[in-house]
């Protein structure tokens, strides 16, 4: 693994998993560094195969606190996620997707929370009755998905919540380490706040807005992932 960083004190490290997402990284890194005024620390974990990477070694002496690492043996985004966790810095941490289909300026409101004590775990929510969503943001069976997923880690974690499959999601360092993340797919979404409720920590929601991805191509395969999603999330309720 590759990696190269700057020296930074920042209070959030936020965590680009991108793979082949060079159309929009820069844009995506820039408006991340802007919406934090006393600095923060951004990682950026690559594990494609296009430019993204030299792209973003172009911005490493352009902009404090960007942090650059070649995912080398990638073997999913929630791999990338816990690479990103266990070289954060900072004493909270976000995730964002790299495709601008959710606001980097939303990131303060996301974070919010946990700086004023009132959570250790903040999910983004598309699906609140105040969040910004236009039509063709979330496909008809993506939608569907992720709301039956919603209802059933609401059962498993004994309280509701309406989206926890958003790629925008926020937790103090402490809560990370209890959480302990297994998974190395997408099941660490769902992972996050079945385990934090298991642990006794706080988990709430945050309205944020989506829109569709502004380039590339998912490589989410919603039945295939749907249902190991499912099979996970009963596997982290009752085991230890």
């Amino acid at each position: 693994m590759d990696a190269l960083a700057t020296d930074l004190n920042a209070p959030v490290t936020v965590i680009v998993a991108a793979f082949n997402e060079e159309a929009t990284i820069e844009e995506c890194v820039r408006r991340i560094h802007q919406v934090f005024p006393d600095g923060c620390e951004i990682l950026v974990i690559d594990g494609g195969d296009d430019r993204t990477g030299e792209i973003v070694r172009g911005l490493l002496f352009q902009l404090h606190g960007v942090r650059y690492v070649r995912h080398m043996d990638d073997r999913g985004k929630g791999h990338a996620i816990k690479t990103g966790i266990s070289l954060a810095s900072a004493p909270v941490i976000a995730q964002l997707v790299a495709d601008l289909q959710f606001l980097p300026e939303e990131l303060p409101r996301l974070v919010a929370p946990l700086f004023a004590g009132d959570a250790d775990v903040v999910l983004g929510t598309r699906f609140a009755s105040s969040s910004v969503r236009p039509d063709g943001s979330t496909p008809g069976a993506r939608g569907v998905g992720n709301r039956i997923v919603a209802g059933y880690a609401s059962l498993l974690g004994g309280q509701r919540w309406t989206d926890v499959l958003a790629g925008m999601k926020a937790w103090t360092r402490e809560a990370a380490a209890r959480i302990d993340l297994q998974s190395d797919h997408y099941a660490y979404e769902v992972e996050i706040p079945i385990k934090a409720v298991r642990r006794g920590l706080t988990v709430v929601e945050v309205p944020i807005s989506t829109g569709p991805r502004q380039a590339g191509t998912s490589s989410v395969r919603v039945v295939r992932d749907g249902l190991r999603i499912l099979w996970d999330m009963t596997r982290f309720r009752f085991s230890r």
